[in-house]
């Protein structure tokens, strides 16, 4: 019986944080620096190719937490391989290893909202790309857009 109890208790306190934080809405941009010094968002599924250029996501959402574990996986292109000369070559699967990076870290909302940022690297490739956000083990939010 003690046991049920325990179990009981657990799957309360599970149900509990996770209801700990409520998604309002999600948006994927750009973020822009004015002159004074002020950043502005522009939502946008499509990022400028440019180095230096910043965008992310902005989530709104409601909780009593101070602070979020907060988790993103950011997927790649795939880089374009050509075709092995060797027909057992052509059979082998080598996985792309760069072809998903993971962040992990603890977020403090601000004003009713978390961000996440990235800027264009130097050797950043054109393409499609999928970023995924999870709050506090729950996946809530999925952004895809193109660098171009």
């Amino acid at each position: 019986m003690n046991r049920l109890i325990a179990l009981a208790l657990l799957l309360a306190a599970r149900l509990a944080s996770a209801a700990d934080v409520e998604i309002i809405g999600a948006e994927f941009g750009l973020f822009q620096e004015t002159r004074g010094g002020e950043i502005l968002f522009q939502a946008s599924p499509v990022v400028p190719r440019a180095v230096g250029q910043r965008y992310g996501w902005i989530i709104e959402l409601r909780t009593n937490k101070r602070s979020l574990a907060v988790r993103e996986e950011y997927v790649l292109p795939s880089p374009k391989q050509k075709e092995p000369d060797n027909p057992v070559a052509r059979n082998l699967h080598v996985p792309d290893l760069r072809r998903s990076q993971v962040s992990q870290r603890q977020l403090a909302p601000v004003d009713g909202q978390i961000v996440g940022e990235w800027s264009i690297g130097p050797d950043e490739p054109a393409g499609k790309r999928r970023l995924q956000v999870v709050v506090e083990g729950e996946v809530v939010a999925s952004f895809d857009f193109e660098v171009k």
